[in-house]
């Protein structure tokens, strides 16, 4: 870390002994005896950047300190100035801004936002110190004893401490009973030592002189660091972290009761910590007091397919899709962006729609933008699955490359696609089939596929139906599973028909194109469901409106088709009922007829519910 601070804090111990020759003091009115007790440290703080004189040369030791004042200068020790403090302070700002205005501050808006994100100044203190004229009245001692106590973190110890230090002054009888706790324990840590008299002089107002002299001692005490560090690793059981430093390997801190973490400006615990981002840390004495994360989420660099930008005062924001999602995502970029192509600038304008781009992102926003050509041939790879949404289709691959094998890539809309050597389309690529494929940035833009065609005959054993439907039959003894597109040509007892017609039994010959059905000739098994079925429910679709139900004496589930907006359903009672309202297990008397082996229902009575 760096030293400055402890630097600092050991010259002004070294100044407290002996202190600087009045002939080096940058103030023409503090060389006098009657000021060496304080001389030093208002050099000291002077040369720190804490305080100032005025334009005479004159420091004015015995003026008093406003409240503004003090609170102002509370806060520059706390590290309201830092420079590594500076994306705290806009969350400060954001967060206390809207209060701060109530009090017409002229200055110090920042050192007072600050030391309410610290925690060191109140909403009621506001009102106390800063409204109306409180702001630019003297802030009397027994009141620097509270600022002080919180500035250094400390108020739970001084209200929960049994310190009474206060009593040890000559006046502790006048010290209110609401101050004491705060003037021992500014007395305990040898911030404020009472007047020559022995006195605390509670009611009496802080000079230049004295609030020099105590911001020494905080600083000295505290020895505050701020450090621009990045977050490696994250330990919850042992509760450390692991910052690293200008880009060093990293050095472990331990997370004690005490350390604050902020997630932008948000109070949350260490479980909510994210790794791999930028933070700022503050350290007392090498003890890690607070650690604030500048982004909620991890700094990493993905591809997108890009879709379009907008601008808005200069700053762009990109929107598109991952290969792990369907859904079309914003991503903010910092201003003035850059952005490169094969390595060469570019513009937001030359990024064409579908184009898979590779953005940085840290902090939440997207740091750097960069797209070249980066084609990958796979050849002599097996479509094993192809999962198709309203979005996007993704294929997943089996290969004899380590590489590739069992990789998914999302398929691109514009794809080109050759099947059997005559150009085709995406529809015609099924599960089984031979592809080599020509992959962009992980999106397959080009496919040849090659395909085998074979007749299976088997029985039906299973029937799933989803987006994409899918067939169990048993083939000798041996069960097989084929997707069935929405193309497939379906003829049932010699009529035409569909998934929805099939019952488990049904003997059938497929045409099989690697391992998708291109036609299904279905002879289904003959129950009779002429007039009425009665029978136990099986099973309710409601997304197609069919009810499997096992008619009474056989052995066989019958499909019975009654949508809600075709067939009247109802109980014994006349009551009507939804069809999602049917369970497993219901009795039901169907009435209705029997079309291309495909029974539909006019009405449905549910004669006993389960």
């Amino acid at each position: 870390m760096k030293k400055t601070a402890i630097v600092l804090a050991a010259a002004l111990s070294l100044s407290a002994i002996a202190p600087v020759m009045a002939a080096n003091y940058s103030f023409s009115d503090i060389g006098a005896s009657e000021y060496d007790w304080c001389a030093p440290y208002i050099e000291e703080m002077y040369e720190a950047g804490y305080v100032s004189g005025y334009e005479d040369g004159t420091y004015r030791p015995q003026n008093e300190v406003t409240k503004l004042e003090c609170i102002s200068l509370f806060a520059r020790a706390m590290g309201s100035r830092e420079e590594a403090n500076k994306p705290i302070l806009e969350y400060a700002h954001a967060k206390n801004d809207t209060e701060i205005a109530k009090c017409s501050l002229s200055w110090g808006q920042d050192e007072v936002a600050y030391m309410m994100y610290k925690g060191a100044l109140s909403l009621s203190d506001l009102t106390t110190y800063l409204k109306g004229t409180a702001k630019n009245e003297a802030m009397t001692r027994e009141e620097a004893a509270v600022v002080i106590t919180k500035a250094m973190g400390g108020e739970s110890e001084a209200k929960t401490g049994s310190s009474q230090a206060y009593l040890s002054y000559t006046d502790s009888s006048s010290i209110s009973s609401s101050y004491a706790p705060y003037i021992s324990y500014v007395t305990d840590a040898g911030i404020m030592t009472g007047m020559d008299d022995g006195s605390f002089a509670p009611k009496g107002t802080v000079t230049r002189a004295q609030i020099a002299t105590m911001l020494s001692r905080v600083v000295d005490k505290c020895g505050y660091i701020f450090e621009s560090v990045r977050i490696k690793s994250v330990d919850e059981e042992n509760e450390t972290v692991t910052l690293s430093i200008a880009g060093d390997e990293g050095e472990e801190y331990e997370v004690s009761e005490t350390t604050k973490i902020y997630i932008m400006g948000e109070y949350r615990q260490l479980s909510d910590v994210p790794e791999n981002v930028s933070a700022v840390a503050s350290f007392s004495n090498d003890a890690l007091m607070s650690l604030d994360c500048l982004s909620d989420t991890s700094d990493k660099e993905i591809n997108i397919i890009f879709s379009s930008f907008s601008q808005s005062n200069g700053v762009y924001t990109l929107r598109g899709k991952t290969s792990e999602s369907a859904v079309t995502s914003s991503y903010k970029c910092i201003e003035n962006v850059p952005i490169t192509y094969n390595g060469s600038p570019a513009t937001m304008n030359s990024i064409k729609q579908n184009d898979i781009i590779t953005i940085n992102i840290s902090n939440g926003l997207v740091q750097s933008i960069s797209y070249s050509e980066q084609t990958v041939n796979i050849t002599g790879a097996t479509v094993e699955k192809m999962d198709i949404t309203d979005d996007q289709v993704v294929m997943t691959i089996s290969s004899g490359n380590p590489e590739y094998d069992g990789k998914s890539f999302v398929v691109s809309d514009t794809v080109s696609v050759t099947k059997n050597s005559s150009e085709s389309d995406l529809s015609s690529v099924y599960e089984g089939d031979k592809v080599d494929l020509v992959v962009k940035s992980d999106i397959i833009t080009k496919i040849t596929a090659k395909a085998t065609t074979t007749t299976v005959t088997g029985t039906l054993k299973e029937i799933s139906i989803a987006t994409q439907p899918r067939i169990t039959i048993t083939v000798d003894g041996t069960d097989k599973t084929y997707a069935v597109p929405t193309d497939c040509d379906i003829t049932v007892n010699n009529g035409e028909g569909s998934v929805y017609d099939f019952r488990v039994g049904d003997s059938m010959t497929l045409t099989v194109q690697s391992n998708t059905v291109k036609s299904i000739k279905c002879s289904t098994a003959v129950v009779n469901v002429s007039g009425t079925v009665r029978g136990t429910v099986q099973t309710v679709n409601t997304a197609y409106g069919f009810i499997s139900v096992l008619v009474d004496g056989s052995d066989i589930p019958v499909t019975v088709f009654c949508k809600d907006n075709t067939a009247k359903i109802m109980d014994t009672k006349g009551t009507t009922v939804k069809l999602s309202d049917l369970k497993g297990g219901d009795v039901i008397e169907c009435h209705g007829t029997t079309t291309n082996g495909a029974y539909v229902a006019t009405l449905v009575i549910v004669t006993e519910s389960k």
